[in-house]
């Protein structure tokens, strides 16, 4: 995200009680904020969903709060930002600052992002195998760059949900809550693909050419020579969509409805990852036979309209799932009650 990228310019009042009442919700006012005060540089180049994908989760995690979830998430917002009420701030203005953070000195942060389960399914292979989440194995610590995701996440949420931390502590767990359930819905954040000793880094290693045209009236051509991680942070979603709000607005109206009901007990980081997991395997699955994982391949591997058509509603389900997901995690981990 770039400086002129750091305003935040959705606010909302008029929220919904929680309860199964029905959502209601308008923009209310929009505030200008220098990058500074997101405690952060800003990097050019998310390795994550990018910050519109994080956008989108955090704006349908933000529609399903229940009333003192949003109060509390409201107070610490405000508190960080020195902002006074009535003026209100959207999660999705703070979605990303977590891989700020990690750019701006703080490498320690750098593996709280992802989790690397191995892949089971070779590039071409039509077979079904996935590989389970092996906590000795998937998540050791490492003293540099820090523990994996399924660690990071409820360390995180213990921070949030403890009164008796300050308000500036509470704040920066509630950016890495927020940021870090998003990853954990990004298929490529929840593998790697091993050949020997060299591991693909979630597909940050594999250079590919996506090649796709654009909807009529467009029907142009498009093509970029990027890696495989960076088509499932933002390309299969970007391509169809020029503004994460719409991604959002068709999410709540288009996708969620149709979702099958979770029972409470899928309503675990575990069982996600394990989803988040398998959509990586079927990712990897539909790479052209014997696709290599080195970045100097001689000819880039090429993601066509068929990969577009198959996967571009995948990515965008698993964005609906990230939103559905953060807001349970929010509603537990600042409940009344525990």
């Amino acid at each position: 995200m770039s400086a002129s990228q750091a305003s935040i310019v959705l606010a909302y009042r008029d929220f919904w009680s929680g309860g199964g009442k029905a959502m209601k919700w308008k923009a209310a006012a929009a505030f200008s904020l220098a990058a500074t005060s997101m405690s952060g540089a800003m990097c050019g180049q998310a390795l994550a969903w990018g910050q519109e994908g994080h956008a989108v989760i955090a704006e349908i995690a933000q529609h399903r709060l229940n009333q003192n979830t949003y109060d509390t998430i409201e107070q610490l917002l405000r508190s960080h930002l020195k902002l006074q009420p009535p003026a209100t701030v959207s999660l999705a203005s703070v979605a990303s600052w977590a891989d700020d953070y990690r750019a701006d000195s703080h490498k320690e942060t750098s593996n709280w992002h992802f989790i690397d389960i191995p892949l089971a399914t070779k590039p071409g292979d039509a077979s079904a195998s996935t590989t389970a989440y092996d906590p000795a194995r998937d998540c050791k610590d490492n003293a540099s760059f820090g523990v994996c995701l399924m660690r990071a996440l409820p360390a995180q949420e213990q921070i949030l949900a403890d009164p008796a931390k300050s308000d500036e502590e509470r704040w920066q767990a509630l950016a890495f809550v927020i940021h870090l359930v998003g990853d954990l819905s990004q298929p490529l954040h929840c593998v790697e693909r091993m050949d020997g000793s060299q591991g693909d880094q979630g597909g940050n290693t594999l250079t590919v050419s996506f090649n796709v045209y654009r909807p009529k009236p467009d029907g142009s051509t498009y093509r970029d020579l990027t890696t495989f991680h960076a088509v499932w942070d933002s390309s299969l979603i970007l391509f169809k969509y020029y503004d994460w709000g719409k991604v959002a607005l068709d999410i709540e109206t288009d996708v969620i409805p149709h979702l099958p009901a979770m029972p409470a007990a899928d309503q675990t980081p575990e069982k996600w990852l394990a989803e988040c997991h398998g959509k990586a395997e079927e990712a990897y699955r539909a790479l052209p036979k014997g696709t290599q994982i080195k970045s100097d391949n001689p000819h880039a591997v090429i993601l066509d309209q068929a990969y577009f058509d198959q996967f571009s509603p995948v990515a965008v389900e698993q964005l609906a799932l990230g939103g559905l997901h953060l807001a349970a995690v929010l509603n537990e981990t600042l409940a009344v009650d525990k």
